[in-house]
């Protein structure tokens, strides 16, 4: 495994150590719909997440989340994924996190760890950039390292009782 992975996943859990929940927390899905880009489009849908606010402010969040994402490949390649996403600020965020995915083609498959930072717009919109790295060395090139993804997060609205 890269060490530079280890690295990232470790500055990650270190940020979201000193966070306690409120009473907005909990279990959502949907959670999160998104376009990502890297060399090819792709199309994430968050299936259910755990988020969590803090006392210090109602505007700073982490979750956990299962989802799956397709990428617009020849051939189509899916890949399941498991999300830690976290914010820090009041309108908008600073965030970051990592997603841990497993993308298939259905003949091959590696894993794919995609650390990633960006901005948030009251946890709702969020705007990241990810570095893709694959657990074998030719991974999938026709996704390429460089990804920028551009999500709505369904839960969001939850916590804000707008009806979903």
């Amino acid at each position: 495994m890269n060490k530079n992975f280890f690295t990232t996943l470790l500055a990650v859990f270190v940020l979201l150590a000193p966070v306690a929940a409120q009473e907005n927390s909990g279990f959502m899905f949907p959670n999160r719909f998104g376009l990502s880009m890297q060399k090819k489009l792709g199309v994430d849908v968050g299936l259910i997440s755990f988020n969590q606010f803090t006392d210090s402010s109602p505007m700073t969040f982490y979750d956990i989340s299962l989802g799956v994402e397709s990428y617009v490949t020849n051939p189509f390649t899916l890949a399941p994924k498991l999300s830690f996403d976290f914010g820090l600020g009041d309108m908008i965020l600073f965030g970051g996190g990592i997603d841990v995915s497993l993308p298939t083609d259905f003949s091959k498959h590696t894993w794919m760890f995609t650390p990633k930072v960006g901005i948030s717009l009251a946890s709702i919109i969020r705007l990241y950039y990810g570095y893709n790295q694959f657990g074998k060395e030719n991974g999938f090139p026709n996704l390429g390292n460089h990804r920028v993804s551009l999500e709505i997060n369904l839960a969001a609205f939850h916590d804000f009782g707008i009806g979903l």
